[in-house]
């Protein structure tokens, strides 16, 4: 399949044979030259009008297929009364035999209701393009019946949420094409859209390689482009940055020549770039891909107004932010496969702004991404969000961030605010008090474990080794009568059994800022100042085994907090800086130059010091 050639307005009023027109807009739509197809489809009317049309043979009717064709185009510009009315008069006036008018209908219609976006709207779009498939089964096209799976599966499932449905059927129109034809290398792409949102990045890495081969076989640079921008997202998905950057550029320069970027197919292609970008911390060149998209379409579009709240939710102001994402809500079109992201986001910027209520946010946003068939695909979309809030939408009651955080081990370890260890169905386990339930925290700030001579050094250092391990084997009976198995003992090593620990977290992901560049650093610090909530075991306030690990998180804590704030300070998100500054100085008081800080931020929000001021991370 070639693209159609460019016809000058004399070549194209020189066809006068309506079959000839309506093969030429057929080619032109999936290579998205909609002027043209424009052009020829008034170029039919007129001859339709002017009473030159031959006679249509058996079966066809060139009006109605005129009309069918109006729908479809009405129907992508969401131009949705129209499309009704047009389908409408195709079906009142078509009779049985009329397949081709009546399956390109059913195409518009199925388009049409599946924008609306309800449950009676969706319903009816998979009836629309079903019998759209029936239509063209019955004629024998089986491109244009693999044509009508994949808009179902794509349309009516994927934009709808259902994402194991689109898988199904787009799989199943994949079969429906024939062997190595160009529409199923074009086909192949959506198809892998759906498989990288379900994380299943190794399977749309082979869907791709074959839709690349296709391609490579006709003049097919859309589908080219295409397939190097899911190479993108695959590489977004593994978190390579420097591949992404480096098949987006490629996507872009292969995409430029195609007059995408005259279309609304070109502003999402920018969007998107700039969404994947931001999300692996290359902020600058996102916002470039960004500003792109809005010099070409205006900052009021409905995708640009969403792509922005992606933006400043992500590394923006998160005030600016939360106002953008409420502006979203009040658009005319937010796809249900995106509305666990928007949930996400909002926990995301509700939480960096310093409010509460972001563990619920987080919690809502896993169990619509749940809905949607997995949770995976919130954890393949948004994997730094993620695994930031995970620890407080457990907080918040998350069966779903609980499994998350678990990943298979038995136990979850709270030891930041009141401490406490609960199974993976999500019961709290019953520590005695005294040395049992201390020897359970000891050990789980050590995910190896501990030698036995550690242990009676830190819990029984004035007495007789003899004494001191009896003393030892007592403790360990009265937990186990208590709590179960939830202690090894290997030789001479005594461990917890797997556990997710929120204090090893911490630092696990702390220790990591300081090997990565701003802007990614800052992801990550507000990912591990997410696991922060409350003093380190503040029930074990004087215990000398405690000491070293409670330094070292208030001194990562602090670095973190400033790290934040001097980012925030450099995009001028003044309360973003003040709300980690007040953090930091609740925790070292002391530093006269922070205090400055505090003091010039307080001045640009034209706000005066109050006592007992609310700090984040106490």
């Amino acid at each position: 399949m070639t693209r159609p050639p460019n016809l000058t307005e004399a070549e194209l009023a020189a066809i006068s044979d309506p079959a000839v027109l309506l093969d030429r807009a057929w080619e032109l739509e999936p290579w998205v030259g909609y002027e043209e197809r424009d052009a020829t489809l008034d170029r039919l009317q007129t001859v339709i009008d002017g009473g030159a049309a031959a006679p249509p043979p058996p079966g066809r009717d060139w009006r109605l297929e005129l009309l069918a064709e109006r729908a479809i185009d009405a129907g992508r510009r969401r131009e949705l009364d129209d499309a009704h009315r047009l389908v409408a008069q195709v079906v009142r006036e078509a009779d049985a035999t009329h397949q081709v008018a009546l399956g390109r209908a059913m195409l518009g219609s199925g388009q049409a209701h599946a924008w609306v976006g309800t449950e009676e709207s969706i319903r009816q779009s998979h009836l629309a393009f079903s019998e759209a498939a029936e239509h063209f089964a019955a004629i024998g096209n089986r491109g244009w019946q693999g044509s009508a799976l994949l808009r179902r599966g794509y349309s009516a499932c994927y934009q709808a949420g259902d994402f194991l449905g689109a898988e199904a059927l787009i799989r199943e129109a994949l079969e429906t094409y024939e062997p190595e034809s160009q529409r199923l290398a074009g086909a192949l792409v959506p198809y892998s859209d759906v498989l990288i949102d379900l994380g299943r990045f190794d399977q749309a890495e082979q869907v791709l390689d074959r839709a690349a081969l296709i391609a490579g076989l006709g003049d097919t640079q859309k589908v080219r482009s295409e397939v190097t921008m899911g190479r993108a997202r695959i590489a977004t998905g593994r978190d390579d940055a420097k591949a992404t950057e480096r098949l987006i550029r490629e996507a872009v320069r292969e995409a430029d020549g195609e007059g995408w970027f005259e279309t609304h197919i070109g502003m999402s292609f920018l969007l998107e770039a700039a969404e994947l970008l931001d999300r692996l911390g290359l902020r600058e060149q996102a916002n470039a891909y960004f500003e792109r998209a809005v010099e070409s379409w205006g900052e009021s579009n409905d995708e640009v107004l969403q792509a922005k709240a992606v933006l400043q939710a992500r590394s923006g102001n998160p005030e600016d932010a939360l106002e953008s994402l409420q502006e979203v809500v009040r658009t005319d079109w937010l796809e249900k496969r995106v509305i666990w992201r928007h949930y996400l986001l909002t926990a995301w910027a509700t939480f960096r702004a310093g409010r509460s209520g972001a563990g619920e946010l987080a919690a809502r946003a896993l169990e619509q991404a749940h809905s949607c068939g997995t949770v995976e695909i919130a954890v393949a979309g948004e994997p730094q969000v993620v695994a930031a809030l995970s620890a407080a939408a457990e907080r918040a009651g998350s069966a779903l961030a609980r499994e998350l955080l678990l990943a298979g081990r038995p136990l979850l370890v709270h030891l930041f605010g009141s401490p406490r260890v609960e199974t993976a169905d999500g019961l709290e386990v019953q520590l005695p008090p005294g040395k049992p339930g201390e020897l359970v925290r000891l050990l789980a700030l050590h995910e190896h474990g501990l030698p036995v001579e550690v242990v009676l050094e830190e819990f029984f250092p004035d007495i007789s080794p003899s004494v001191a391990r009896a003393r030892l084997r007592q403790v360990l009976t009265r937990l186990r009568a208590a709590a179960g198995d939830v202690l090894v003992r290997d030789g001479e090593t005594l461990r917890l059994l797997p556990a997710w620990v929120d204090v090893r977290e911490f630092l696990a992901v702390s220790r990591r800022v300081r090997g990565v560049q701003t802007p990614r650093a800052v992801q990550l610090a507000y990912a591990a100042l997410a696991l922060h909530d409350g003093p380190l075991l503040p029930s074990d306030p004087y215990a000398g085994w405690a000491q070293g690990i409670r330094d070292e998180v208030r001194y990562r804590h602090i670095e973190l907090l400033d790290l934040v704030a001097a980012d925030a300070a450099a995009r001028g998100s003044h309360q973003e800086a003040l709300t980690a500054l007040e953090a930091a100085a609740k925790e070292d008081p002391d530093d006269e130059d922070r205090q400055a800080e505090i003091e010039s931020h307080l001045h640009a929000l034209r706000r005066t010091r109050t006592p007992g001021r609310a700090a984040r991370g106490a």
